[in-house]
């Protein structure tokens, strides 16, 4: 059976629910009432979901509250999938459809877990949660996994496309934009490769990156977060080495340090003394760099494409080194006061857009592996105290 393809990624669909609710209903306490909850529960839910979203729901009104024409618009755009989910069963556990579905999709809880950012067992209790529903097992459980069932099949491609509806519902709600602030090399080479999975983690906000050489000055500047190489402040996402790097077919031309002098060496202009510090640390002569760039991501460009040889900052390249597109073929691995870091340019107010950001991004940092080290070097996870945002 042909599976509909895998939907953008939600916020809480109960939380969504209850939006449309309150909207129906035409207020927090009529909504609170329908719900049996409180109508604090009610305002303090919407609240996390304008904060996911990036936009303002709803506005303080004489007699209570009134949507925004965003939250009119997504309204309505949640009728008809909200229609299809109901029609399929009583009371639907509505935050535990997007891992049943990732389930089905993805043969096993394992896999769909990894997709949505939860455990196995997290991914497993959500499946269990629809088999309550339905009344019925979804999936056979053995000694090698889970299979799901032809009843869990057929269930997932009527859920499906109602997913996808709610995707695009939220396509056309305007969010807030969070400014980032980053060193042009930080930028290309370590936040551009995640910019496509935040959008998903957040896909009513709007991100706004601005390369800098040096980190905005102070809080009258308009970023929000910025993302700099640093010895101190912020939040330590990464720490920096220099290493000689270069494409693997290159580093079967180098035996020991020696024979870096022989080849093509490449660096950028901020950084073109870099060769020289690490030489001396290594106890060699390499020469100066043969080719100088104007911005370190070309370096890196020439380095993949098997150019030469490259000083590398480690922070920068960990991808690359995890993913062997570059190797270190020789050492010593010279630690570097300054690293990764984030700072925020003002204090973030606790559940704000720009400090989810913050949180999601010092999440992706430990969940990518930053902190693994090279031989020889002295890497390793940053200090548990210094996780604050702070500068």
């Amino acid at each position: 059976m042909a599976l509909a393809p895998r939907p953008s990624r939600l916020p809480s669909i109960a939380a969504l629910d209850l939006l449309a609710c309150v909207v129906r209903r035409g207020g927090y306490a009529a909504a609170a009432l329908d719900r049996g909850v409180s109508a604090g529960a009610v305002r303090a839910r919407l609240r996390g979901l304008e904060m996911r979203l990036g936009v303002a729901l709803f506005r303080a009104h004489a007699r209570g509250v009134v949507p925004t024409e965003a939250a009119l618009a997504l309204a309505q755009g949640l009728e008809a999938p909200f229609a299809t989910l109901r029609g399929l069963g009583a009371h639907p556990p509505l935050d535990a459809l997007p891992g049943f579905d990732a389930a089905v999709r993805r043969g096993g809880f394992a896999a769909a877990g990894a997709d949505l950012g939860l455990s196995p067992g997290a991914l497993a209790a959500q499946v269990r949660a629809v088999e309550r529903w339905q009344d019925r097992a979804l999936f056979r459980r053995g000694p090698r996994g889970v299979t799901p069932l032809p009843e869990a099949q057929a269930l997932q491609a009527a859920i499906a496309p109602a997913l996808a509806r709610l995707a695009r519902a939220l396509e056309g709600v305007a969010g807030a934009t969070v400014r980032i602030a980053a060193l042009p090399a930080v930028a290309q080479l370590w936040l551009a490769p995640r910019l496509p999975a935040l959008r998903a983690a957040f896909p009513g906000v709007s991100l706004s990156i601005t390369a800098m050489e040096h980190p905005p000055p102070g809080k009258t500047a308009p970023q929000d977060l910025a993302l700099f190489l640093l010895d101190r402040g912020g939040t330590l996402l990464a720490r920096d080495a220099l290493v000689p790097v270069c494409a693997p077919a290159v580093a079967a031309q180098v035996r020991d340090a020696a024979d870096l002098a022989t080849l093509p060496r490449l660096a950028d202009s901020t950084w073109a003394d870099d060769w020289r510090i690490w030489a001396r640390a290594a106890g060699t002569r390499v020469g100066a760099p043969a080719t100088v760039h104007s911005l370190y991501a070309l370096a890196v460009g020439d380095a993949l494409a098997g150019e030469g040889v490259l000083i590398g900052h480690r922070a920068l390249l960990a991808a690359h080194l995890r993913a062997g597109r570059l190797v270190a073929p020789v050492g010593p691995v010279l630690p570097l006061p300054a690293g990764l870091r984030l700072l925020r340019q003002r204090p973030l107010r606790r559940g704000s857009l720009a400090a989810l950001v913050a949180e999601w991004l010092v999440a992706s940092a430990k969940e990518e592996g930053e902190w693994y080290s090279l031989p020889g070097s002295n890497g390793g996870p940053p200090d548990p105290q210094s996780g604050a945002l702070t500068n």
